[in-house]
Order: C-alpha cells, then structure tokens, then sequence
C-alpha cells in the first residue's frame, strides 16, 4: 500500500471517540497509521483509555477535548491543533446524542435543539473548522456518520434524531461539491443496528429482538465491521458526495 492508503504521516479526528462505535474508528484509523485524536466532551478518562489501548498496539493517538456543539470552542480548540499539527486530514463527525438519553425535563423543542446542536451543527462546524486547512494541503477525507433513520418514517420517539441525521446527508452533497476542486472528499456512512457495548442500555431484550427482525442478515454489526467501511472510505479519493448505507439489508424493506 502507499502511504495515503495507509494513512502514514496523516492526522485523524474522530468525534465521539471515547466509546461505542467511535473508539472502533479510531482504533482502525491509528491501526492504519495515522495519528488519532480522540475527541470527547466529557467523557475524557474513557477517551483516555482509548488513547493508552491505541498507543499498547503500537498506534499514536491522543485526546481532544471540545464540545463540537459549541461554536467559540471549536472555533478556539480547533485553530489551535491546527496551528500546531498543521492539519486534520481526516475528520470522522461521529458524536451523537443518543435518543434514548431524553429525560422527562427536556421539553420536545429543548429535546429537538439539542438533538440538532450535537448531530447537525455538531458535524457543520467542526467541517468548517478543517476545511481551510484541508484546502491548502489539496488533500482530505470528510465521513459523515449517519443512520439508516434517514430514510424511516420515525416513530415520534426518533423525529429529532432521524432529522438531524437525514441533514447529515444535505451537509455530505454540500461540502462535496466545495472540497472536490481541492481533492477533499465528503461522503456519509450510514449505519443501521450496531451492538456496541451500550446496547442493552437503550434497548431491553425484547426491543433488540424486534430490532433485529428487521435486519434481513438476522443480526446487528460489530462497531468493528462498521469501522473498516468507514476505514475503506476514506480510502478512496474517487467517491465524493455519496451515501453508503451498512445497514445488513434493512434499507432494502424501505
């Protein structure tokens, strides 16, 4: 493989990167040789132990901690890494709120602002916030995570999530088109069922049996799998504004 391809010499943010799906990101990325920043906002001693697993396997990585929903913060915390690594080449937007995380204080529009602030704007700025960089150094790779909701009719339940994640998309189609003179490509993953350590704290026994009738291979993805599509994506310098749905069929029922 050439440098590019395994990401030697390259810098990797990945949102959301203390847990879950996000820890598998950037554990595939340092494993293909960048170096990770593991982003958090508030979980910095799980983004801390991501960090030392990565650097036990050989990798480099270390944490960044920003709150990617707030505007001054980005703007403040990304120019300075910039300023001192020269540029993100790679920018994972994985940070979510989880939908299931809504407490009986948070009004519907206060559940809806905040559920947009996190997986919306929370992938718009940090977007803004590399691009110039990425522009100068003609070279970068923008993934977008998003989620098979994008396409469901939500249950009132998911209208926010599903909304801020269909946005997703318009954010991909966008950036795509301005990156593209620049050799930056932006595409979304969108995922479907995920069995990440966390599941069974969202989901009860019988919710993620009902889940998992709807997938069509009959089970949930590892972050793992789900890692390596994103891995391979950012691979190719050849797909630009494109949607890859790894959803183990579930998109076909749509």
């Amino acid at each position: 493989m050439s440098a590019i391809e395994t990401f030697n010499g390259k810098n990797a943010l990945i949102t959301g990167a203390s847990q879950g799906l996000g820890e598998a990101i950037a554990k595939s990325f340092a494993e293909a040789g960048a170096f990770v920043f593991v982003n958090c906002a508030h979980g910095v001693d799980n983004a801390k132990r991501v960090v030392t697993e990565i650097e036990s396997a050989g990798g480099r990585a270390e944490v960044f901690q920003c709150n990617i929903a707030d505007e001054a913060e980005v703007n403040a915390k990304f120019s300075a890494l910039i300023s001192r690594c020269g540029s993100i080449d790679i920018l994972v937007n994985n940070a979510r709120l989880d939908p299931y995380k809504r407490t009986e204080k948070d009004t519907d529009g206060e559940w809806f602002d905040k559920t947009l602030a996190i997986n919306l704007k929370g992938a718009y700025l940090p977007i803004l916030a590399v691009l110039d960089a990425m522009k100068k150094k003609r070279w970068g790779r923008i993934i977008n995570v998003s989620s098979v909701w994008a396409y469901w009719a939500a249950t009132p339940k998911m209208i926010p999530y599903s909304v801020s994640k269909a946005g997703m998309h318009a954010l991909t189609r966008a950036f795509a088109r301005e990156g593209a003179p620049f050799n930056i490509s932006v595409n979304t993953v969108a995922p479907g069922l995920i069995m990440t350590e966390n599941i069974s704290n969202r989901l009860t026994a019988e919710q993620l049996k009902a889940e998992t009738a709807t997938v069509p291979l009959g089970r949930g993805a590892t972050p793992e799998e789900i890692a390596q599509i994103i891995l391979d994506t950012a691979r190719s310098g050849f797909i630009t504004g494109e949607t890859i749905n790894a959803n183990g069929g579930a998109y076909m029922g749509l």
